[in-house]
């Protein structure tokens, strides 16, 4: 070997570094532009109104509490405290209800053969296409004329069959082994037993990931509430907060009060998303590489 060259072996380890502080650098990079309209947001919620116009990206200058304070206290803290209880019996049965009628659709697509499941399972595949807004005129009519407006039950039970849950529930169940749920059967188990003591247990990482997404998609759902919803009492925490911004003054944005009540709404998300990760990366991983 000449004395000037280099080892062929040294130049691919060289490369593979070169190629891997690229990759380090984009996902610091990345990272930093995820993270950085939380800071904003944080920053902002600690900021004096005057502060908010003169330094709206950075940190502030003379770090205050008052704008939680004014959020969570007098008439706009009790509309507050009711807004938020009022997103948790929102959210918490939609989203039970979802993933108990996602897995037993998945179950049922995947486990018994009935004519036309082929043509039914694809026909939900193709409503996905059609956009949520478009039916919600109609939809606005309908629960009118069943008295369902203004009420809890108008944004709990309609949207829980979920197509996409339904697909995520299939093709994760179609890998699993036939011969387990004979054996129940066998055993005296009857469908629904069968169900819900062998096949949800053995889906628990799908059903946990379309737990954590149906939460997150209904914690911060703003449209459907808005329009179906126009009595404070019962509106989510997402439909309040912009209105308590205004209704300090009356016509001008306290942006400063919108920030911290949009960290505060943020908290369980993070909270959701954190402490469930891990079945929310297992779940879709697996479903992807099982179907």
């Amino acid at each position: 070997m000449a004395s000037g060259s280099v080892p062929a072996v040294t130049r691919k380890r060289a490369k593979w570094s070169g190629t891997r502080l690229a990759l380090n650098l984009f996902l610091i990079g990345a990272s930093v532009l995820a993270v950085y309209p939380f800071l904003v947001m944080l920053f902002g919620s600690l900021k004096e109104p005057r502060e908010i116009s003169t330094n709206p990206g950075g940190p502030p200058l003379e770090p205050t509490l008052a704008n939680y304070v004014e959020l969570f206290t007098g008439e706009s803290g009790a509309v507050m405290w009711r807004s938020i209880l009022n997103s948790i019996i929102v959210s918490v049965p939609f989203t039970a209800l979802t993933v108990l009628l996602c897995a037993m659709a998945g179950y049922a697509f995947t486990k018994y053969r009935f004519r036309g499941s082929n043509v039914l399972f694809a026909v939900l595949l193709a409503s996905m296409l059609i956009p949520a807004e478009v039916n919600i005129p109609a939809l606005y009519l309908f629960f009118s004329q069943i008295d369902w407006l203004n009420t809890y039950q108008v944004q709990i039970f309609p949207g829980t069959a979920s197509v996409l849950g339904m697909f995520m529930a299939r093709q994760y169940m179609s890998s699993m082994p036939t011969e387990v749920l004979e054996a129940a059967r066998i055993d005296g188990a009857g469908h629904w037993r069968t169900f819900w003591s062998v096949a949800v247990p053995m889906s628990a990482p799908i059903l946990g990931a379309i737990a954590v997404l149906t939460f997150v998609a209904k914690w911060s759902d703003y449209l459907w509430p808005k329009v179906m919803v126009g009595d404070p009492t019962f509106q989510p925490a997402m439909v309040v907060l912009p209105a308590l911004s205004t209704g300090i003054s009356g016509f001008i944005v306290h942006y400063e009060i919108l920030l911290a009540g949009a960290l505060v709404i943020t908290i369980p998300i993070l909270i959701v998303f954190l402490r469930f990760q891990d079945k929310l990366m297992n779940g879709t991983t697996a479903g992807a590489v099982r179907g």
